[in-house]
């Protein structure tokens, strides 16, 4: 099996780079911040190369405190929430508008459900402005409660899974709370190491998983 991991910034896979020598059938990508970066890399290198499996991996805000800071979860569904139109006070999805889709769930790998059963699963949001306002916080879980992970990327790789018919996995590591923008309470370096530890796993998880098959 052929697997494509990709992130947004070496330094959120810099752990597994250390040991990929160990996956020799692991490629890895690095895309870029934001949902446009992650696409068009996606879209290059799918275009180039045959892949059984896409795995994004990296850090995320988390608006559950029930979650722990440094907690990782794999992201089973995402959503494009800014995707759509304003009409006044309401805000139209692109699915309404009737041009496109914003709403994506993780496939499946040969029959098989990939969840990945030592991890929580979880919705994610993508982005392009983090957000950092109460008001703002607020209407997102209004109009999405279901909203626990929000990311930059996340859809993007879900997107081109879509495209390309290929599973996809999302492994995020809390570095943050969705909140007033407060540094001080982040954890960056756990956030990245519980991921990359978990994507570790989550790749020896798999090699057993069809080991079986």
């Amino acid at each position: 099996m052929k697997i494509l991991i990709v992130a947004a910034t070496q330094f959120e896979i810099q752990p597994f780079l250390e040991v990929a020598a160990n996956y020799p059938n692991c490629d890895t990508v690095i895309t870029g911040v934001g949902m446009v970066a992650t696409a068009f890399e996606l879209g290059r290198i799918l275009h180039e190369n045959k892949y059984d499996l896409l795995i994004n991996i990296g850090i995320a805000g988390c608006f559950d405190r029930n979650l722990k800071i440094g907690e990782v979860v794999q992201v089973t569904s995402e959503s494009l929430i800014e995707l759509g139109a304003e009409d006044d006070l309401q805000f139209i999805p692109i699915e309404q508008l009737g041009f496109g889709k914003s709403k994506f769930g993780s496939s499946l790998l040969q029959g098989k459900n990939i969840a990945i059963p030592f991890l929580a699963q979880r919705h994610g949001i993508t982005v392009n402005k983090v957000h950092g306002n109460a008001e703002s916080i607020a209407k997102v879980l209004q109009i999405n409660p279901s909203s626990c992970i929000e990311s930059m990327e996340g859809a993007a790789a879900f997107f081109a899974a879509d495209k390309m018919e290929l599973p996809v996995i999302e492994l995020r590591g809390i570095s943050n709370y969705v909140e007033k923008r407060n540094r001080a309470t982040w954890n960056i370096p756990l956030a990245i190491m519980n991921s990359n530890k978990a994507l570790i796993q989550t790749l020896d998880f798999l090699q057993y998983l069809f080991s079986k098959i």
